[in-house]
């Protein structure tokens, strides 16, 4: 077999060359040769161990682990392949890698079978029986069916497309322009946008196609808000989360005028949750929200639903969760034909599934499942309803809502929302670039000043999550300057940065040193929920830590270096595990809604974020569990930093932040420093020695909208 093709893609094994429609792609040796033994055998396992032997048989210095990922990363660049959404290469954790795309070889195109398999809910793709129906008999009866059935089953890839497209510039204002949507006619787009002397403060304007003339149509500034044009063209509906007050859900007249109230919110339930959209007939605004709307009667205030409300009686119901292992219901959109209500699942922190539901939500199914921690998601119908289009991990996606298996449209960079023309072939999507860096300052002592602010490790991509190793010659840090959240480490000045870790597109949280100063542990949020990794700086693959639980996620390393703290997700309980090895052992009694945990400088104590009846709390309990109780006076919904008798906690909102210090004796607050122009600080972190503070902050926010014609 020399000749084998799969999509645009050809291989010819004589040669050693990878073509994309006729054009010689450049990839490496190793890559190739994993693609070769991959193609050969479509649909099978090929495990780890044995490309490992096929591949460096005869060598014997070689790491094994760091080959294989690096070749596996390679291949997938080359394809233009995810490893979250793979359209080609797909990994089986802790087993090994399966070609899943068609194959043909020779001159005449025969098709090589690619084996049918019985999918395990494991596997980042996880299908109803109507889809893996519909895979199996795809391949039964191969592609010339699969063209006479038509359509996105068999469309041209994005990349193709590009060539065929328009992209400009919409809106190029200072500040940040988001969340677009069309007019019916395609014609116009309402979007959000604050302007830097706003503050951080949303308004509605709208924005005619060719034209530069811009038209306000709200003048109550938000912290978040998000709207959609009537399919009748009448109104645009908005969700607001402003002063308790302003919050809401409102319509207003699309020439402009007054606004008119449909519907309370819960107050600032943050930017995931501030998608709107309109029923085919423009009678019925959907959007997410907590509880009922009885509110007195709200059965769990943090848990969002999709809720329905009428824009001429006010009636306002809830539709059920798509799937019983919804821990919130986010992003509604129908259908233009009206025979769906798409929206996303999110099983644990990034991770949703897309559901359709029938308009009266009593019947879901799976579409596609979506890892979508980097960046804001937000989802869309192509105009002939059959298929959504959604931004995820700062890229553009579409899937076909009866194949399933999304693809990357490429034209589109840092995309975190966007929007299609039901007519004129036009897509719209909001381009953002917030790129975090890592800040440190001194302090002076503890409730004392500090000095400003100095910038310490920066790139284009981003950085933050910053920890000082505990003997002060490195920082550890989370970084997507490869294209991907990953884990790196750099000199304690912040140079000669050095990647650790190549999971390619899984998030990486932030890490924790060990107490020895060699090893660090963080999580990763894969396609089926969060896991445990331990590296170790010298070099090596990161190693799984099994601590017998699922979903286990924010870890730190104990004062004593025994034990590895975590919580579980959805927000469960806080875990202890053995670093030697063992079961984890619950230190919380058992209930729900315990997460975000943190060691007290002297190891005694693990604080932690706990809802009680709908309200955020802080509570500790003892390191060997036990003991647990409130924590009265501490500041609750902030970052902290621990220190000996206190911790640091950053509070504020953007351009206002500070740095301050509570006092566990006195339960005072002193403020340390203020950040001026910073938008957003996070990953707060105390060096080992108390003498210096780590923050990850933005000082710049641009977005602007993207027009795209020509996309079919």
């Amino acid at each position: 077999m020399t000749l084998i093709r799969f999509g645009a893609f050809e291989v010819d094994a004589q040669s050693g060359e990878l073509r994309h429609d006729g054009k010689k792609v450049k990839i490496q040796e190793q890559p190739f040769q994993v693609l070769i033994l991959l193609v050969e055998r479509p649909g099978e396992v090929l495990t780890r161990e044995e490309l490992a032997r096929r591949l460096w048989s005869e060598q014997t210095n070689v790491d094994f682990e760091r080959g294989l990922n690096k070749a596996i990363t390679r291949l997938r660049e080359a394809l233009r392949d995810s490893a979250e959404n793979p359209r080609y290469v797909e990994t089986l954790p802790r087993r090994g890698y399966r070609f899943i795309a068609h194959v043909t070889n020779g001159a005449l195109g025969a098709e090589v079978e690619t084996k049918s398999r019985e999918v395990p809910v494991t596997e980042s793709r996880i299908r109803s029986p109507r889809m893996a129906m519909l895979a199996n008999a795809a391949v039964a009866l191969g592609l010339l069916l699969l063209a006479a059935v038509g359509g996105y089953l068999l469309r041209p890839s994005p990349h193709l497309q590009s060539d065929n497209l328009t992209i400009v510039p919409f809106t190029t204002f200072p500040g940040l322009e988001v969340a677009p949507r069309f007019s019916p006619d395609g014609n116009q787009v309402v979007f959000s946008w604050f302007g830097y002397e706003r503050d951080f403060q949303f308004d509605l304007y709208v924005k005619q196609v060719g034209q530069e003339h811009v038209v306000q149509l709200t003048h109550h500034p938000a912290r978040f808000l998000a709207s959609a044009w009537s399919p009748d063209g009448r109104f645009i509906a908005f969700k607001r989360e402003a002063e308790p007050d302003a919050s809401g859900v409102f319509v207003i007249p699309a020439l402009g005028g007054a606004e008119r109230k449909l519907a309370a919110i819960t107050h600032f339930g943050g930017p995931e949750r501030i998608a709107v959209a309109w029923s085919p007939d423009s009678k019925r605004v959907a959007f997410s929200e907590a509880g009922a709307p009885d509110r007195e009667k709200a059965p769990s205030p943090e848990h969002y639903q999709t809720h329905l409300v009428n824009i001429e009686t006010y009636e306002e119901r809830t539709l059920p969760d798509p799937a019983p292992d919804c821990v919130e219901t986010l992003h509604p959109a129908y259908s233009p034909d009206g025979k769906y209500l798409a929206s996303m699942c999110a099983l644990t922190e990034g991770v949703f599934k897309i559901y359709l539901q029938s308009q009266d939500g009593t019947q879901a199914r799976e579409v596609t499942r979506v890892k979508a921690s980097e960046g804001f998601a937000d989802l869309t119908w192509a105009p002939d309803s059959q298929s959504i289009l959604y931004a995820a991990g700062h890229h553009l996606w579409r899937v076909p809502v009866t194949d399933g298996r999304p693809e990357k449209l490429n034209f589109a960079q840092d995309a975190e929302s966007v929007t299609v023309a039901r007519t004129g072939n036009r897509l719209a999507y909001a381009q953002v670039r917030h790129p975090s860096s890592i800040w440190q300052f001194a302090v002076a002592g503890q409730g004392k000043s500090a000095l400003a602010p100095t910038k310490l490790v920066a790139s284009s991509r981003g950085d933050s999550g910053a920890r000082i190793s505990p003997n002060g010659q490195y920082i550890a840090f989370q970084s997507y300057r490869s294209g991907s959240a990953e884990v790196w480490i750099s000199d304690r000045s912040g140079s000669n940065p050095l990647q650790l870790t190549s999971f390619g597109g899984a998030e990486v949280g932030a890490p924790s040193w060990a107490p020895d100063g060699r090893r660090i542990v963080f999580d990763v949020r894969a396609a089926n929920g969060p896991e445990l990794y331990v590296v170790n700086i010298e070099g090596g693959s990161p190693k799984a830590f099994l601590t017998g639980t699922a979903n286990a996620a924010d870890p730190f390393w104990s004062a004593d270096g025994q034990s590895i703290y975590f919580s579980t997700e959805p927000f469960e309980d806080i875990w202890k595990a053995p670093v030697k090895g063992g079961g984890a052992v619950r230190l919380t009694g058992g209930g729900k809604d315990r997460f975000g945990p943190q060691e007290t400088a002297d190891g005694a104590r693990i604080f932690f974020h706990r809802l009680v009846s709908g309200h955020e709390e802080v509570w500790s309990v003892s390191a060997n569990g036990g003991d647990e109780r409130l924590a009265r006076g501490m500041p609750v919904d902030v970052n902290w930093a621990p220190a000996l008798g206190g911790m640091y906690f950053i509070q504020g909102a953007p351009r206002h932040f500070s740095v301050n210090h509570f006092d566990f004796a006195t339960h005072r607050v002193t403020k340390i420093a203020d950040l001026p122009g910073l938008f957003a600080q996070w990953g707060l972190s105390l060096s080992p020695d108390g003498h210096t503070l780590l923050i990850s902050g933005i000082e710049h926010v641009e977005g602007d909208i993207v027009l795209v014609d020509g996309f079919r």
